[in-house]
């Protein structure tokens, strides 16, 4: 719509005329092709006055736009403008900065240059490095072959130029030197990039003292089997060169190699074989391996004039090994008149002394030892010992023991001797308590658990002894002591719980055998093991088998009394009388105060018949050891047979109170009141053992003869007729049923009996003796003589038997003759 006068006035057609012509100079003259003329307004007011309201805002719009544009090209150029000029600043900035760096570059290259003027070796570790880079690359398959070749070769190049830089021969003995840790770094790289290409010093071709270098670079970098194989090299191009030969015996001395010291260390000697270093350390090498040629380098030096008095001493103790002490002690002296101050010789000095059983010179060298060294816990434990036999001086031997336990020698010995000798000076309780400590201290030495224990069993502590022996930490199947102690134990109980059937001793026995079987699986050669088994077996009437194992141990414990002992004891079972007193009276000599010993004794006196003699060792026994339970039981039965019941009684009562389920007292108890004539305290006896164990023959057969004395007959065949179902082998139960019978006059079945207790046992006198007088008041005359015979055969100083057999043969012959008539 175009604008028109009567919408404006002319004021405002002036102004919108006067902002174009403003907009035209803004634009530019480009945008009219004619000079501006007066015409020109006439036209543009006629035009204005016929814009409308539209065109006017559309032109102000555009007018705005225009002026915005303008405004952003401008700023857009300063920017711009601003950018430039900082660009130009900051290469102006970079450009000083690389001149300085070029220039600092050019200064370090100054100095590094200069430097490997001044060590040229530096080159060559830097080349070498660049080399094992390759080297690495070439490995991973990054290079080709030829470039391999090249690398290779340049490797050797470098190893070589690097060896021949370095500034060692191969003296590993010589004082380290300080070689530059460059040096050993570059080392490492070259062993790991040998090795993993299998390169070895022989691959290399380098020369001996090339392989030695190599070998102290490796040495000296901690690769020591690459070391060993250089050196090996070395010897192999040079056999003969010394600082091989001696670098060699270094590192086989340095890795335990004994053998390989040996070799190197011979092949020094082929070289200087009058050398004193070299003979000295050979023969302590081969005393050390147990080799006798050890003894002919000392003579070599003694022939040589410069043997000294360590040289002697090593003689000594070689010929000492051997065997040959008096030798020894003659080659020691000579090492301590030369030198008198070697403590460690007067030791050994007291040792062969002790050895040659020469006890007074002993205890002097090892008071030298002594005086020369106070801290010296062997030399106080030999000291221990040898004043411990000497009762006069169990004070000093005190001291001595217990500076040796300070100082942890002796072991377990020592501190068991200490324990003793504190009792033995009347200090038994300061005694337990330091064995105990002692334990405490070492809780997992068994070989001190099992000693303890084995001494509270001598002390007749059973109990005390399976208290320690449960509290050992190591498990028992892994301990030879242990089980030992556990069979010893187990016997213990067998004999305070023995009822003497037969059956429960053998379960009680089994317990203690199994014991002393599994010390065996853990040591074979274990003589205690075997002694013990072989008891056990013996007092379960396997002699043949315990013979054996007895055998077992006296290869391995020949000559211990204990041995002796147990022999005597099983030859005893054997019935071989004067083979078992042969055998105790060897033990006797070796070991007069053992109990043991004195029991043996009493029980071959026993089996003698020699009850006087016999009741003189039981006692001896048990004051030496009043635990001892079988000596006071077989003491029991002696006082029995020498009609001394009440003392038999006496010690049935202390064994009862000691050990309540020692049925076998029990039974010694029944047996003496049965002696007394106390038939209702017999019979309360018996019936204990019977509720013990109801199956106890001889308690059955017992009772019955207590009920018979009683006069309860009728009471006594229910108990004969359980004991010989029990026990068809019993004598004396058949015997007593045959009196029962003969009580209730029933002859025939009373025979009958008798016979069969005299089947069982034939040396049965007093069934013999019924069986011939039945027949004699029933006037069986051929029956009687025979019956009389059979006793003669057993007694011929028997008078009743001889009157009653002449009897018989002359009623005999009497009824012959009238039989004839």
């Amino acid at each position: 719509m175009l604008f028109s006068p009567k919408h404006k006035s002319p004021q405002i057609l002036l102004l919108h005329v006067k902002y174009y012509l403003r907009a035209d100079l803004l634009v530019g003259k480009s945008h009219f092709s004619m000079p501006f003329l007066p015409q020109t307004i006439k036209h543009l007011r006629v035009g204005l006055v016929m814009m409308d309201p539209f065109t006017v805002v559309l032109a102000f719009f555009l007018v705005v736009a225009s002026g915005t544009l303008t405004w952003w090209i401008a700023t857009v150029d300063s920017n711009l403008r601003q950018n430039r000029l900082e660009e130009v600043t900051e290469r102006e900035k970079i450009s000083e900065t690389i001149l300085q760096i070029s220039n600092l570059l050019l200064d370090m290259n100054g100095g590094i240059n200069a430097i490997l003027y001044a060590h040229p070796g530096l080159k060559s570790l830097i080349d070498a490095h660049k080399t094992l880079d390759l080297i690495e690359a070439s490995v991973g398959g990054i290079e080709t072959s030829e470039n391999q070749i090249v690398a290779a070769e340049k490797l050797l190049t470098s190893i070589r130029g690097l060896l021949a830089t370095v500034d060692v021969d191969g003296d590993l003995v010589a004082t380290e030197k300080n070689i530059d840790p460059g040096m050993l770094q570059l080392s490492n790289r070259i062993y790991e990039i040998l090795t993993q290409v299998g390169l070895g010093p022989a691959d290399l071709g380098l020369s001996d003292l090339e392989s030695r270098r190599l070998g102290e670079l490796a040495y000296r970098s901690g690769h020591r089997s690459w070391a060993l194989s250089c050196f090996e090299e070395a010897a192999r191009l040079a056999p003969g060169e010394k600082i091989t030969l001696r670098a060699l015996e270094h590192l086989s001395t340095e890795a335990g190699d004994d053998e390989g010291k040996r070799i190197w260390l011979e092949a020094r000697l082929r070289q200087d074989p009058d050398n004193p270093e070299l003979l000295r350390t050979h023969a302590h090498l081969l005393a050390q391996i147990g080799d006798p040629a050890a003894e002919r380098d000392v003579l070599r030096l003694e022939a040589l004039g410069l043997d000294t008095a360590a040289d002697r001493s090593l003689l000594s103790g070689l010929r000492a090994r051997a065997g040959a002490s008096s030798e020894a002690l003659e080659a020691l002296d000579a090492a301590l008149e030369a030198d008198p101050s070697r403590s460690s010789d007067w030791l050994q000095k007291a040792l062969l002394h002790d050895e040659l059983d020469e006890p007074d010179n002993s205890i002097k060298a090892v008071e030298r030892c002594l005086l020369l060294d106070r801290q010296n816990g062997d030399a106080w434990a030999l000291q221990a010992k040898l004043l411990s036999t000497n009762s006069g001086k169990l004070a000093s031997a005190l001291k001595s023991s217990i500076h040796a336990v300070a100082l942890n020698a002796g072991g377990t010995e020592l501190i068991l001797l200490k324990a003793d000798l504190l009792t033995a000076t009347g200090k038994e309780t300061e005694g337990r308590e330091s064995l105990a400590k002692a334990l405490q201290g070492e809780p997992n030495n068994d070989e001190l658990r099992a000693s303890m224990a084995a001494m509270s069993l001598q002390d007749g502590d059973p109990l005390q002894a399976e208290s320690l022996l449960r509290s050992a930490p190591t498990p028992p199947t892994m301990s030879v002591h242990l089980q030992i102690q556990w069979g010893r134990l187990h016997l213990a109980f067998a004999d305070l719980r023995r009822d003497g059937s037969g059956e429960t001793d053998k379960s009680l026995l089994s317990v203690a055998g199994d014991s002393f079987r599994g010390a065996l699986n853990v040591d074979r050669e274990s003589g205690i093991a075997w002694l013990g088994l072989a008891r056990v077996q013996r007092l379960m009437k396997d002699l043949d088998v315990a013979e054996e194992s007895l055998t077992r141990a006296r290869r391995l414990m020949n000559g211990t009394p204990s041995i002796d002992a147990e022999a005597a004891l099983l030859a005893l079972d054997l019935g071989d009388l004067s083979e078992a007193q042969r055998l105790i009276e060897s033990a006797s000599v070796k070991d007069s105060e053992n109990a043991v010993i004195t029991y043996v004794k009493g029980n071959i006196s026993a089996s003698y018949g020699r009850f006087k003699e016999a009741l003189e060792f039981f006692t001896e026994t048990i004051k030496s050891q009043p635990s001892h339970v079988r000596a006071r039981l077989n003491r029991a039965s002696v006082y029995m047979a020498l009609d001394k019941v009440q003392e038999a009684l006496d010690d049935c009562e202390i064994l009862l109170n000691e050990a309540p389920e020692l049925i076998l007292a029990e039974v010694r108890r029944g047996e003496a009141l049965m002696m007394l004539s106390q038939w209702s305290e017999a019979k309360n006896s018996w019936e204990k053992v019977i509720g013990s164990n109801p199956r106890h023959s001889h308690a059955l057969t017992q009772l019955a003869a207590c009920h018979m004395s009683s006069g309860r007959p009728e009471l006594a065949e229910s108990p004969l007729n359980e004991a010989l179902g029990l026990n068809p082998e019993s004598s004396m139960a058949w015997h007593q049923r045959g009196l029962l019978y003969l009580d209730w006059s029933r002859d025939e079945a009373a025979i009958s009996d008798f016979k069969k207790a005299v089947a069982t046992d034939p040396t049965n006198i007093e069934a013999q003796l019924h069986i011939a007088a039945i027949y004699h008041e029933a006037q069986n005359w051929n029956e009687a003589e025979e019956a009389w015979r059979n006793i003669l055969s057993i007694d011929p100083e028997h008078t009743v038997a001889r009157r009653r057999f002449d009897e018989c043969t002359a009623k005999i012959a009497t009824s012959e003759i009238l039989n004839n008539c």
